[in-house]
């Protein structure tokens, strides 16, 4: 039984408040002696985790929409999981032993499948990790591990051979060759570095990137793929299974794999094999090695505090303006990275689509959801074109000649980068379709998406509905109104049109009459 406790275990994380790691103990939601607030704990209740300290700090910087908001100093709950740690073994060819410490063979068993979730482990996950070393959190249970996370310890970063984008790339080509990469071996790429032979001594520098998910093969719904920044510290093998990715996910629906919005590390983060983002999707990585970790820690501070006021309802999840990507673009632009923005679709096209989804599917929500799609700036939209603006960015800003004048946080960074890499991770086998790269437009998700959304294959979500008690204040960003203010502007205008018309053709009537 889980308890409310510190559990005997701890787990190593890289704290960037320290900018060193630390031993986390591990602990629950129901925790009685930690300082989250009242909703964090509702809504991990019994999920493992590591509270870190977030001290209020002059570091921290919040997106507009929140500034307003009062200060708050929760701690963060770093999702665990799992409340067991193995740190290498191996999988027999049958999937039912592994092999730990000193050759001795225990019993293997996966933990259970969520009943939604499409992609779980098969036949061909057990072949795949057979063929490497497996890192593994879960829990022993009468003598038998029960994995609920199984990590690919080659999945690491150790190309420090510099091979720089030539005229006929882009981070864009580099995601789409090869079908997204979804069957390509694991794929890191050293693109800078300030000396030859600066990233050989990147082992124990801090760690400040990008994580871009990719379309998901057989949910029309997910083709834009998903987004989040990651920090970290370098290890001397270059893995990269404990770096601490910041996943915003909607707080009030249940997913169908279990994932919960949380800060949390990279292994969970990909290769739980319920809530893993790479057993249905390849992912990709633009990875900075810092000479010092400030900038990764006025991020980390930052974005904890806003996830602490997600967790507090004081804002909503909105697949427009409130999703992973604008959460936390607006964070990094708050700090003072002025990432260039990439424009709208357009207003003519949004009040387009607006009508024509009334017309067709007889549906306002839905209606409202495309119309605000097209009108959000698409760095803030676009998990791909905000993984590509920012990237873009990152690269410039190790040029001799700075593209612009540079804010105090971008001199930070830039003084600070010693090297970047991409890193391209494919999809883990699994009883899912193969993924693909995410779309880069509205047009490019129509294209690929069927024309008749009758075809959408698309998974209905069980809402989670917080106790009205937990819910202190109205959220900062409401639902908005089905109908917005332009389609009522034009509807005003249309009837009063119409009526005039009416009238004119009455009066006309009448004075032939005379």
């Amino acid at each position: 039984m889980l308890l409310g406790s510190s559990f005997a275990q701890s787990t190593t994380l890289f704290d960037t408040v320290s900018v060193e790691t630390v031993d986390a103990e591990l602990t629950t939601g129901n925790c009685t002696d930690c300082n989250l607030s009242e909703q964090a704990k509702w809504y991990f209740n019994n999920e493992i985790i590591a509270p870190l300290p977030t001290p209020a700090s002059s570091l921290v910087k919040l997106p507009e929409w929140l500034e307003k908001q009062s200060e708050i100093n929760d701690d963060i709950a770093v999702w665990i999981a799992s409340p067991d740690l193995i740190e290498s073994a191996q999988l027999d060819a049958s999937g039912q032993l592994i092999s730990i410490k000193d050759g001795k063979k225990v019993p293997f068993k996966t933990v259970k499948q969520i009943p939604q979730n499409q992609s779980f482990w098969n036949q061909d996950t057990t072949a795949f990790f057979n063929q490497r070393d497996i890192r593994l959190r879960g829990e022993w249970i009468d003598n038998k591990f029960i994995a609920r996370t199984v990590w690919p310890l080659d999945f690491v970063i150790t190309n420090f051979q510099l091979l720089p984008l030539n005229a006929d790339e882009d981070l864009q080509t580099l995601i789409q060759a090869d079908d997204g990469g979804v069957r390509q071996p694991h794929q890191s790429r050293l693109l800078w570095e300030r000396t030859p032979g600066s990233a050989m001594g990147a082992a124990g520098k801090p760690v400040f990137g990008l994580m871009l998910n990719g379309a998901q093969g057989d949910d029309h719904e997910a083709l834009a793929g998903h987004f989040a920044v990651i920090t970290g510290q370098f290890n001397t093998d270059g893995s990269y299974h404990d770096w601490l990715v910041n996943n915003f996910y909607n707080l009030d629906v249940i997913s169908e794999k279990g994932i919960l919005a949380a800060v949390t590390p990279m292994d969970n983060y990909l290769a739980d094999l319920n809530a893993g983002q790479n057993y249905y999707r390849p992912s990709y990585m633009l990875v900075a090695t810092l000479k010092n970790g400030q900038a990764a820690t006025e991020f980390q501070q930052s974005i904890n505090q806003v996830m602490n006021y997600f967790y507090r309802h004081e804002f909503l999840y909105n697949h427009a303006g409130a999703n992973c990507t604008g959460i936390s673009i607006d964070t990094l632009r708050a700090l003072g990275w002025e990432v260039p923005e990439r424009g709208i679709n357009g207003y003519v096209q949004a009040i387009g689509a607006y009508f024509y989804t009334v017309i067709t599917e007889m549906d306002l929500d839905a209606a409202r959801q495309i119309y605000d799609y097209l009108i959000t700036e698409t760095t803030r939209l676009l998990p791909a074109v905000a993984f590509d603006a920012i990237g873009e960015d990152l690269i410039r800003l190790t040029a001799t000649k700075p593209p612009r004048s540079l804010t105090p946080y971008e001199q930070t960074l830039a003084d600070s980068i010693e090297a970047i890499w991409f890193v391209r991770i494919p999809q883990i086998p699994s009883s899912r379709v193969s993924g693909d790269a995410p779309v880069y437009s509205f047009s490019e998700y129509l294209e690929t998406a069927p024309d008749d959304r009758d075809e959408w294959v698309t998974i209905e979500l069980a809402t989670r509905d917080m106790p009205q008690s937990l819910k202190q204040q109205e959220p900062v960003n409401p639902r908005p109104s089905p109908i917005p203010w332009p389609i009522i502007l034009i509807l005003f205008g249309l009837s009063s049109f119409i009526a005039l018309s009416l009238r004119w053709m009455f009066n006309k009537s009448i004075s032939s009459l005379d």
